[in-house]
């Protein structure tokens, strides 16, 4: 973090604690939920995609409102709300109203991390931009490491503890970053000799963003990455309960947790130093054979928890490169009025995510467990496509331009 601004590194604490937050209580909705409404796991199940779907399509309007209105105030009112859900959801008496509040809380996490991005985009110059990307996401899994490992204590001493535990330590972002915003002048542009563009309204931000083919390209792509490792650890398991059984799946999925966290926490920033927007494709090539590779290896690990987790590590080396990479992208094409406009339009891939465990519990269903993994190695190499279609329209725009200005 050294060499960032003091602001993008309250910012990147901010990131971390809220994880943390996260981390202590979503990864036990589904048993909370369960225990307290006493649902069916599909009935569950809808309840929390639904309000994940209402969240990533929300997004999009999100970032809009970032490029339209003050970043630091956007973020301190989505981090209110994001702890305010969290202390909302023990007092909520029906579905519906879960439904709603995990819908805000989703949406509010989104918004957050948009605008985050787009703060990096307009304080940060390109050279550490993909830096600060990498650092982010290390700390979000560093969040997620810790802050489940938190909630597993605090559920022991009362199932709504780390519900307000959550809300507490979004309450307490909310205040040390506002009064660290409020004592500190703003950092230097990222683009200081750039011309002031005045922010086009909803429709005209539409119209844009529907006209470039580059963005649709990159964000199918993304889609279609988020296919492949956005859920990995819920097909992992639905494959294993199918070809083996539940106590093995219990001991794989373990497994290839750590790996994959220890392998992002000490890699993910040392990886991105070569990451420049002169080489991402070979960087995204190559993570896109790490997933392949991976899958491979998931499908012909067997009974041996050694493959699982070697796969795993060979897996988690394409997330490290992709996830990162993607930002990348994105901040190649997006003008710089509009870095919000066009994150909440990536941010709309998320949807991959969630289409995953739909995807992957219908061929386990219908077809030979090995075509799971076969679909989502084609799943990643079209991702790989779509990157390719949409560079190589940028590039071919961006030489166009200093054509047109010589004329």
């Amino acid at each position: 973090m050294k060499g960032f601004p003091p602001l993008i590194n309250t910012l990147l604490a901010s990131s971390l604690i809220l994880t943390i937050g996260r981390g202590v209580t979503l990864p036990f909705i589904t048993i909370y939920l369960t225990e307290h409404f006493h649902l069916l796991p599909k009935s569950v199940g809808v309840i929390l995609g639904i309000s994940l779907t209402i969240g990533i399509i929300s997004s999009f309007y999100g970032g809009y409102l970032v490029d339209r209105f003050n970043k630091n105030h956007l973020i301190l009112l989505a981090i209110l709300l994001f702890s305010l859900s969290f202390f909302a959801i023990p007092w909520v008496p029906g579905s519906g109203g879960i439904i709603a509040v995990l819908a805000i809380l989703h949406t509010a996490y989104a918004v957050l991390g948009i605008a985050i991005k787009a703060c990096f985009a307009h304080w940060l110059p390109v050279t550490k931009r993909i830096k600060a990307f990498s650092m982010n996401y290390t700390l979000v899994n560093v969040g997620w490491a810790v802050g489940s490992s938190l909630g597993v204590m605090v559920a022991g001493y009362s199932p709504l503890l780390p519900f307000y535990l959550s809300g507490a330590l979004a309450l307490f972002t909310v205040v040390a970053l506002s009064l660290r915003m409020r004592h500190q002048p703003p950092p230097p542009l990222a683009e200081p000799h750039a011309t002031p563009v005045a922010a086009p309204n909803f429709r005209q931000t539409l119209s844009i963003l529907r006209s470039d083919r580059r963005l649709i390209y990159f964000t199918i792509g993304s889609a279609l990455g988020a296919v492949v490792f956005g859920q990995f650890t819920g097909y992992l398991s639905q494959y294993l309960i199918t070809t083996a059984n539940a106590e093995f799946a219990y001991q794989v999925i373990g497994v290839v947790m750590i790996v994959n966290a220890c392998i992002v926490i000490a890699l993910q920033y040392l990886f991105s130093r070569g990451m420049r927007q002169d080489n991402m494709l070979r960087w995204l090539a190559l993570g896109t054979l790490f997933f392949v590779l991976g899958l491979i290896g998931f499908l012909l690990a067997g009974q041996s928890l050694w493959l699982w987790a070697v796969a795993m590590a060979i897996f988690t080396l394409g997330e490290i490169i992709v996830i990162p990479v993607e930002y990348l992208f994105i901040d190649f094409i997006a003008p710089a009025h509009l870095k919000g406009s066009y994150y909440g339009v990536q941010s709309l891939s998320n949807l991959g995510g969630a289409i995953n465990p739909v995807m992957c519990g219908f061929l386990l269903s219908y077809t030979p467990p090995p075509v799971m993994f076969l679909v989502l190695i084609a799943a990643a190499l079209f991702s790989l496509l779509f990157f390719f279609l949409g560079h190589r329209l940028a590039e071919q725009q961006r030489t166009l331009i200093p054509l047109n200005n010589l004329e």
